[in-house]
């Protein structure tokens, strides 16, 4: 399935693959692209692979017919991906679209965003910036919602916007032949999504969070994370801590995982605890 990836900036715009693309996908998808084009004219995009496993024969031919649809109608598109044949990807593209076309790592995650946006940047001023927009990464534990109210706090004497998000882990499961076991169905993901979303809303009511923007998205907590907070051009992650120390704290968590990976500040908040961790 597609999934649009919310971007902070004119002319820039990002999506997420996720599992094996099918007719269906590119029928729902390929109309909104359509008009986000005719709208904005010549655009750039960064398209994020996860958990990807290729086209059906169909979605290959539909991914065929826009490309050579819409030839002149991309400035620059990164791919970014996890396995090694995805780069062939990029490659495979770059004779069908007037476009610059790159593959990056997911670890290069952060190139991959500098690159696209590159066209349309003014030069750096070069001064600190103050807390414009602050992220509070929601997984439902009581550790969140102590993030939550930390963050509420913050963004008060800011400011700032704020917004919760929450990722949904994608649950297709795929034999050696890349075929799915659990079928992917848009009604399910929507399911999940909409269940997750009713829960943030509860969560937005009980804790009388003031004007949030809520965020429900489809994938894995840290690269969502890291991928919102480069698109939404993030100033500030506040997240919950089990507040470990040693090697337990060091190793498998998502918050030390966005501690060692995001470009901008992060703020861990132990849960019944009133100090904190900011990198």
């Amino acid at each position: 399935m597609f999934q649009e990836i919310p971007v902070n900036e004119p002319k820039v715009f990002a999506f997420k693959a996720v599992g094996r693309l099918t007719h269906d996908d590119y029928q729902s998808f390929l109309p909104k692209l359509e008009d986000l084009l005719e709208k904005e004219g010549r655009i750039s995009v960064l398209l994020e692979l996860e958990n990807f496993h290729g086209w059906d024969m169909e979605a290959a031919m539909d991914d065929y017919r826009f490309g050579m649809k819409h030839q002149d109608s991309f400035e620059r598109i990164a791919i970014v991906g996890d396995k090694r044949w995805e780069k062939w990807i990029a490659v495979l593209s770059k004779p069908f679209v007037d476009a610059e076309v790159r593959f990056f790592t997911a670890d290069e995650m952060d190139q991959a965003w500098d690159w696209v946006r590159e066209p349309y940047q003014a030069p750096s001023q070069g001064a600190l910036p103050d807390w414009r927009h602050i992220l509070v990464a929601v997984d439902f534990s009581p550790h969140s919602e102590q993030a939550v109210k930390r963050a509420m706090q913050i963004a008060a004497r800011h400011g700032a916007r704020l917004t919760l998000l929450h990722a949904v882990e994608d649950l297709i499961l795929y034999d050696e032949f890349y075929d799915p076991i659990v079928p992917s169905d848009l009604e399910f993901d929507e399911t999940l999504l909409d269940a997750a979303a009713k829960r943030m809303s509860g969560l937005v009511e009980r804790l009388g969070v003031p004007s949030p923007n809520v965020e429900v998205l489809l994938g894995s907590p840290k690269p969502t994370i890291l991928h919102y907070v480069e698109a939404q051009q993030v100033d500030l992650v506040v997240m919950g801590s089990h507040g470990r120390r040693g090697i337990r704290r060091l190793l498998g968590s998502t918050t030390n995982g966005i501690l060692n990976s995001a470009r901008c500040e992060v703020l861990s908040v132990p849960l019944n605890q009133t100090g904190s961790e900011t990198s």
